[in-house]
């Protein structure tokens, strides 16, 4: 009988997984740094609200994890050779970082996360749909992934986004405008970066990004813009270089820069000498062959500014009709009380000369 009891708490040993807790082996940068964290977890400081994972390889990040860390705010998953990321049962970060992994989509199971920066550059993403669950984001770090087509409507339900790096994808195609129809709406956006793309052209004629300072398309595929930029009223920092400009495009486009007081930043070398058609203007390079915009894209970019601008008048009459009726209402009802007091008035001097008569 004893011989079986010791038996059977060896097989217990081997079948049962191995339960780790971890610990603090250092603090670096604020965080509490935890190396060599496999599955099965059992328990992290509970103490700490910033903690860097570091020397492990976890390839499936889930609430199986994010729940062992319910009072962190801060979490540093570089370098984990992770591949998938779900954001699920983490009620306290604020800002996570995940790059330098093999992650190729994150999934939000958790909505209303207030997660305000994510950190997910060099990874493998194809696909961000996902992320607009994140209302809270105001910095969202998205370069070097493995994007070629983005439609921007993904981020307008982040409503509180000032950050969005985009640069070093391999975008072809961006779908600036809504399904609807409806012009592309991110009230809070201060910087956008989108050099060392594929762009072949690119429409923001109906972006409304009121915030937008800094915006840099250099180095991609571009011939011209479909914009005048009066979509952007605060831009200060317009980067153009290393792109393949129409000339006459781009003398109109620097016009309009130029008197609107914007930095541009132009090639830092000189064009190409062994291409004729490649000249200088203003420090950024153009080709005189390049293609040239779209009549009929310029057209529907520019309708549809014109349709909104419509809608706009169309609103702002029907307010100033309604304030018109009220105001007529409002001159009805003064005239309606002063007849009752010119009436009143009459009568209380009629009945004063009345009572002074004297009685026969």
């Amino acid at each position: 009988m004893e011989l079986f009891r010791v038996v059977f708490s060896l097989a217990c040993l081997i079948v049962s997984p191995v339960v780790a807790s971890f610990s603090c082996i250092e603090s670096a940068k604020g965080y509490c740094v935890v190396e060599h964290v496999t599955e099965p977890y059992d328990s992290f400081p509970g103490d700490q609200t910033a903690i860097w994972i570091r020397n492990s390889t976890l390839p499936r990040i889930n609430r199986t994890l994010f729940e062992r860390l319910p009072n962190v705010e801060n979490l540093m998953i570089h370098r984990l050779q992770i591949e998938q990321l779900t954001l699920d049962g983490c009620p306290a970060l604020d800002t996570l970082f995940a790059s330098y992994n093999a992650i190729e989509r994150v999934d939000v199971i958790t909505e209303g996360l207030p997660l305000r920066q994510l950190h997910l550059y060099q990874n493998r993403l194809t696909d961000i749909e996902s992320l607009q669950k994140l209302t809270s984001l105001e910095q969202l770090y998205l370069h070097e992934n493995l994007l070629e087509t983005l439609h921007f409507e993904v981020f307008v339900p982040l409503e509180q986004l000032k950050i969005l790096t985009l640069q070093r994808n391999r975008l072809k195609r961006i779908v600036t405008s809504m399904a609807s129809g409806a012009p592309l709406v991110m009230p809070r956006l201060e910087q956008l970066f989108l050099q060392f793309n594929l762009l072949p052209y690119l429409d923001t004629g109906l972006w409304r990004m009121e915030r937008l300072r800094v915006l840099d398309l250099s180095h991609n595929q571009l011939g011209y813009l479909l914009t005048f930029l009066e979509e952007l009223p605060a831009l200060r920092s317009l980067e153009l270089h290393h792109n393949p400009w129409n000339c006459g495009w781009l003398y109109g486009m620097l016009e309009r820069v130029k008197a609107r007081a914007i930095v541009v930043t132009g090639d830092t070398a000189d064009c190409a000498p062994e291409e004729e058609s490649v000249i200088l203007v203003d420090q950024t390079c153009c080709r005189e062959n390049a293609s040239t915009p779209d009549p009929v894209l310029l057209l529907v970019s520019r309708t549809a500014i014109v349709d909104e601008l419509q809608h706009r008048v169309r609103d702002a009459k029907k307010q100033i009709e309604l304030l018109e009726e009220a105001q007529r209402k409002q001159r009805h009802q003064f005239q309606e009380l002063a007849g009752r007091l010119a009436s009143l008035e009459t009568l209380c001097t009629g009945a004063a000369v009345k009572s002074q008569v004297p009685k026969k």
